[in-house]
């Protein structure tokens, strides 16, 4: 492997130019080709265990997601990646398959490698907060990202769920519903929580009863709504329009209707969360609240970036607005 003397050599620079492109320093766009022009030839691979020792970093962050399947994530990922690697830094993923403590694993081993700060989508089991403490007492930089725990002293950035949740349900009251079942997630997952909330606040603001009957809980994946489904349907006074926690529940809530000969929304109104790529590609497309999943990751990457810089180490909040998606899904309720 070459010295840092022989690539600026080779690369007509100074070692102290090379050094700064190696440590993610900025760089004239001028030295910046010159250097990864003699980087490609010789196919450097700078040894990061080496370097860490020395520089006392890595360079690199870990990225921690319960899954990659869920099409939320995708663009929440490119967007960190992107981030990131503008100011130096390099992504290594990990995948906790909403299990903490594989969570745990893979947030030790990030820690051993070690990873110069973390950004976590942490699980939906309350489990996860404490794996997102043990960050805290280990004083490694990382933030959180969609869900969080507010009782620790860590950033996190997010949709403000509540407020998406009691606008699109403030839309179904105002199309004439006032039968609106609530499909929702676990408690401890944030995200739920506050979908949960503004669904509440919604009915409340407009004076319509709270019925602990309309109200499910299940997973955010969806994989019990065949049972919830069919609580729903024995339900006396059945609802006009049932609001799910994201899109993928209401994907599975349309799938047990066909199963069942019923539409939507002849037979009821239905509403998501996220907006999802599929969401408008439906045989029926769903009404929803669109994300801002770029942003949300690019948010989370400033965040980190600017901790490991030392340009701040206050715990920072964001909060980010949903925009309500109106489709075919949802119709006026005459009674």
């Amino acid at each position: 492997m070459l010295t840092q003397n022989e690539i600026a050599r080779l690369a007509g620079l100074s070692r102290m130019t090379v050094y700064r492109y190696l440590n993610g320093k900025k760089l004239s766009s001028k030295s910046r080709r010159l250097i990864e022009g003699v980087l490609t030839q010789i196919e450097y691979r700078p040894n990061l265990t080496a370097r860490s020792l020395v520089l006392k970093r890595t360079n690199l962050i870990g990225l921690l997601l319960p899954s990659v399947s869920y099409s939320f994530y995708p663009d929440i990922i490119q967007a960190i990646q992107r981030t990131i690697k503008r100011a130096g830094y390099n992504v290594m993923l990990a995948v906790s398959d909403e299990d903490p403590a594989q969570e745990k694993e893979e947030i030790d081993l990030l820690l051993s490698i070690p990873v110069d700060g973390i950004i976590i989508i942490p699980t939906s089991s309350a489990d996860s907060e404490e794996n997102c403490s043990l960050l805290v007492k280990e004083d490694h930089p990382f933030v959180m990202v969609d869900r969080y725990f507010d009782r620790i002293n860590a950033s996190y950035v997010a949709t403000d769920a509540f407020t998406a949740s009691k606008k699109i349900v403030q839309y179904i009251i105002d199309l004439g519903h006032k039968r609106i079942a609530h499909v929702g997630g676990p408690a401890s997952n944030s995200f739920a929580r506050g979908v949960s909330q503004g669904y509440v606040a919604a009915l409340k603001q407009n004076k319509i009863r709270v019925d602990d009957a309309l109200i499910f809980t299940g997973s955010m994946e969806g994989a019990d709504v065949p049972d919830l489904f069919e609580e729903i349907l024995e339900i006396n006074d059945p609802p006009t329009a049932i609001q799910a926690v994201s899109d993928i529940v209401a994907i599975a809530i349309i799938e047990e209707s066909k199963k069942r000969g019923l539409k939507i929304p002849e037979d009821f109104s239905l509403i998501g969360f996220s907006d999802i790529r599929t969401a408008h590609l439906l045989e029926v497309p769903l009404t929803t609240v669109r994300e801002q999943a770029s942003l949300i990751g690019e948010e989370a990457a400033k965040i980190l970036v600017n901790k490991l810089q030392g340009k701040t180490k206050r715990k920072v909040v964001k909060l980010l607005e949903g925009e309500l998606i109106i489709r075919k899904s949802s119709k006026a309720y005459h009674c």
